[in-house]
């Protein structure tokens, strides 16, 4: 197999290995774990071009992969193409490039419980001991996620020399609407992708399980390759945008640019603070001294910064949640035209001022927070929200299922802390029955 190892690139996929009658489901949820957390992957049903399978898959591994997964389940004995052609391969570049990073993910047990650690050598036909250098982990959902936190580690320290040369700047993509190819890659550190959504507004709920799974991983993983500095580039809803924000603050990493679709760039290098000439103030706002619900204290912020009104659905959202909220505000920019992404690091710091002094003065109240603004400011407020609680909305605009009310909703869908020890996604939020 050496006839199709080639040198990599450390931005290259991820290739993932198994048998389509009793792994497709095991890979599919590999796949979409890795996308979530930032790694490009190669697998068969998405990325292979039409023609012989076994010349395709030959084609397609010697245009680029930076490592592989052999998913082992007993039906892969069975299959010709792995045992043949994608296992040999994926070993002897692991074996010829250190850097090629390869992991197994085993879903066949000795014992309920415990993997047989030797059964990828023995249905692939290998010698024993052959694998024995190489990480296995089960293939329930813990199992996946370490191998994803694997792959993401090896994959980050080959990155070091790639940020140092580029001035210590980390390079991440986002989108959460784009279909699963592997063609879907910028070269960045990280190409964040989260399974896109049937619904027409809001975001997957699978998707959004995905990158709760694996946002952990993000902060350490900025930090292992020596970064300064972090450029986002993508799209996508505002509550992951502001997710992926938080999960690298402003106390850890001291300068974000985010580039919009346009080109333009959007940068922080601040904290949260007011401006003595703002560029935000408080067009309208409320307060309830009776209001109650159980636990912490709830307060709403709707950070409306598009030059268009646009109000129906925080109208409907107050009317909703009446009795409930100690008070609310209602953000807009002082002149009400386009905003200019060079006092982007402005409006994010003042933003967060007033979120932060909202929650302050209403017992460090949980924020409800409503964006209505561009996605890349909705990544650099959450970057300055480190110690805050906050409830994160999508817009959506769908027929009503019950009523004749035919405004648009905010949705609930993330819930974010800043600085939380398992993730910056505390809970998934978004109801099954809302998709």
């Amino acid at each position: 197999m050496t006839d199709i190892i080639a040198t990599h690139d450390p931005a290259d996929p991820i290739f993932i290995s198994y048998r389509q009658s009793d792994g497709t489901e095991i890979c599919a949820q590999l796949a979409w774990l890795l996308r979530a957390g930032g790694i490009p992957v190669w697998r068969d049903k998405d990325d292979l071009p039409p023609g012989d399978t076994e010349e395709r898959l030959r084609q397609a591994i010697g245009d680029g992969i930076s490592g592989g997964v052999l998913v082992t389940t007993l039906d892969v004995a069975k299959s010709k193409v792995v045992k043949r052609v994608e296992a040999p391969l994926l070993f002897d570049s692991h074996k010829a490039h250190p850097s090629f990073a390869l992991g197994i993910a085993n879903a066949v047990e000795r014992e309920p419980g415990k993997i047989d650690y030797s059964a990828p050598e023995r249905l692939l036909g290998m010698a024993e001991e052959t694998l024995s250098g190489v990480d296995q982990h089960p293939t329930q959902r813990d199992g996946l996620r370490t191998v994803v936190q694997k792959m993401l580690w090896h994959r980050l320290a080959n990155h070091r020399e790639i940020v140092a040369l580029n001035d210590g700047t980390f390079s991440l993509s986002l989108q959460t609407r784009n279909a699963a190819q592997v063609y879907d890659r910028t070269g960045s550190q990280l190409d964040i992708r989260v399974r896109p959504s049937d619904h027409e507004r809001l975001p997957s709920r699978e998707g959004l399980i995905d990158l709760k799974d694996t946002i952990a991983f993000l902060p350490d993983g900025v930090t292992r390759t020596g970064a300064r500095r972090v450029q986002v580039q993508g799209g996508g809803h505002l509550s992951v945008a502001f997710a992926i924000g938080a999960a690298l603050p402003s106390s850890r990493i001291g300068h974000m640019e985010v580039f919009d679709q346009q080109g333009n760039i959007w940068a922080s290098d601040g904290e949260a603070q007011f401006s003595t000439t703002p560029l935000v103030n408080i067009s309208d706002s409320a307060s309830n001294a009776s209001a109650s619900k159980p636990g912490r204290p709830a307060v709403a912020a709707y950070v409306d910064l598009l030059n268009q009104r646009s109000n129906a659905a925080f109208e409907k959202f107050i009317e909703d949640h009446d009795g409930t909220l100690k008070s609310w505000i209602h953000l807009t920019s002082t002149n009400g035209e386009l905003l200019d992404p060079a006092t982007a690091g402005r409006i994010a710091a003042e933003v967060t001022a007033h979120v932060r002094e909202l929650s302050n003065k209403n017992g460090n109240a949980e924020i409800h927070l409503l964006l209505r603004c561009p996605f890349p400011l909705a990544a650099l407020i959450g970057r300055l929200t480190n110690t805050l609680r906050c409830v994160l909305y999508e817009w959506d605009d769908s027929e009503p299922t019950t009523g004749d009310d035919y405004r648009p909703s905010y949705r609930a869908t993330l819930r974010v802390r800043a600085g939380a020890r398992d993730g910056v996604i505390e809970d998934l939020l978004l109801a099954a029955d809302a998709l």
